[in-house]
């Protein structure tokens, strides 16, 4: 009778040893395979001099492309669950592509340091948190400011394949007033003059400043390894969600037939 017993428990701590081994090596597997970003940037305008005349770039305007994520926007869920594997993120769709808190962002001081100087005026400051898996689809952020008379529009798209990058496709647009035909309008309207085009693709490192200049605008950028959003999922949660051993799998030896053996 003692050895059907020490039959059933060494059978019993098999089946519960291995169900705690896939638990621990699932949750292995998530961190190793999904790694979570913030991307914070800074676009600032370079005053030209007086008497310095920049030569407009106006070949190829900045055309939005169909898909660019709205921050903010609840559509940006809707495609990061179509992108990333849907069994591992389905708890922290929310997170994805949410902006960051201004608790969270790192360039305060670089923007009131810039504000400060005559030579540059910051036009945009924000930043998003991101999931990345290696190789996945590329995911363009729009960013849309409109300070006084000029436009700025474009795309930060940050994505890794051997390495983490950063493409940065942006226009800055200069709008004149154009006073309209007195006879109909009195009115001043604001219509295009010029547009600036910045389009440049980096490999990035963590933790460091980059700079993407242009001779009209520039754009400072720092992305940082953060923890996952995803609340961790403990060892009991997972072997709760396996399928549990019924007792008639476990058929009982009498002692008759142990005894024989």
């Amino acid at each position: 009778m003692l050895t059907y017993r020490v039959l059933i428990l060494t059978l019993v701590f098999l089946v519960f040893n291995s169900t705690v081994m896939y638990a621990e090596n699932h949750i292995e597997e998530e961190q190793e395979e999904v790694d979570w970003y913030s991307v914070e940037y800074i676009v600032f305008e370079n005053n030209p001099l007086s008497n310095q005349a920049l030569e407009p770039w106006t070949k190829e305007p900045f055309d939005m492309p169909v898909g660019a994520i709205e921050l903010d926007s609840p559509s940006a869920n809707d495609i990061q669950q179509a992108t990333l594997s849907t069994d591992r993120i389905k708890p922290v769709v929310s997170k994805a592509f949410s902006t960051l808190n201004i608790d969270q962002q790192q360039l305060h001081g670089v923007v009131t340091r810039l504000d400060k100087l005559s030579s540059y005026t910051p036009i945009a400051h924000g930043g998003w948190i991101q999931p990345l898996e290696e190789k996945s689809a590329l995911q363009a952020i729009q960013i849309v400011q409109q300070a006084g008379a000029i436009q700025l529009e474009g795309t930060l798209t940050f994505h890794r394949g051997r390495y983490l990058h950063l493409n940065v496709d942006l226009q800055l647009t200069e709008m004149m007033p154009a006073t309209l035909d007195a006879n109909y309008m009195s009115n001043i309207a604001i219509q295009p003059a010029t547009m600036y085009r910045l389009k440049e693709t980096r490999r990035i490192k963590t933790s460091d400043t980059h700079y993407f200049d242009h001779p009209r605008f520039g754009v400072m950028v720092i992305v940082e390894k953060i923890d996952s959003p995803e609340a961790a999922v403990s060892t009991a949660d997972l072997i709760q969600e396996q399928p549990t051993v019924e007792a008639t799998e476990l058929v009982p030896v009498g002692p008759s037939k142990l005894n024989e053996n």
